[in-house]
């Protein structure tokens, strides 16, 4: 297995729950290692992610 760091930028709902966050990285077909938010918009959440690739 290989992990890819990546940015992926998240639509703020205001409630930025560990289940929302992760199931928004789901749906982009990631696989988190591990995760960071690191930048707050009024509109996007930026999220640092290490994705562990097949």
């Amino acid at each position: 297995m290989q992990v890819e760091s990546k940015l992926v930028e998240i639509p703020n709902n205001g409630n930025p729950t560990v289940e929302y966050i992760e199931n928004e990285l789901t749906k982009r077909n990631i696989n988190p290692l591990r995760w960071a938010i690191v930048n707050v918009s009024d509109t996007i959440f930026t999220v640092s992610v290490a994705n562990l690739m097949k």
